[in-house]
């Protein structure tokens, strides 16, 4: 039981790193293109990381399969909504940046 929560708390550990990272991320880039990559890459892990620490706490064969069905959920949810937002970005005219 200890080593689950220690893999538990390594996890939420390297969730928070990452969440921390995409957030810098975020405010550093200089275009929404940069911006976009760094907060979903970093949160996608961050996420993540969240969820297996969380399915490393599951009390029940039950609840470890719902954590698992939103995980499969939110890997295929994710990278759809970082399209449509990109696309979006594409089609208004915003072009990539480039050192002057």
């Amino acid at each position: 039981m200890l080593i689950r929560e220690i893999l538990a708390l390594i996890a939420f550990a390297s969730a928070t790193v990452f969440g921390i990272g995409g957030l810098i991320g975020l405010f550093r880039f200089p275009d929404p293109y940069s911006r976009m990559q760094s907060g979903g890459l970093c949160g996608t892990t961050a996420i993540f990381s969240t969820f297996v620490g969380a399915l490393l706490l599951a009390p029940t064969v039950m609840i470890a399969l719902r954590i698992i069905i939103i995980m499969i959920f939110f890997l295929i949810s994710a990278p759809t909504g970082g399209y449509i937002v990109a696309r979006f970005i594409w089609q208004s005219g915003t072009a990539p940046w480039s050192p002057k």
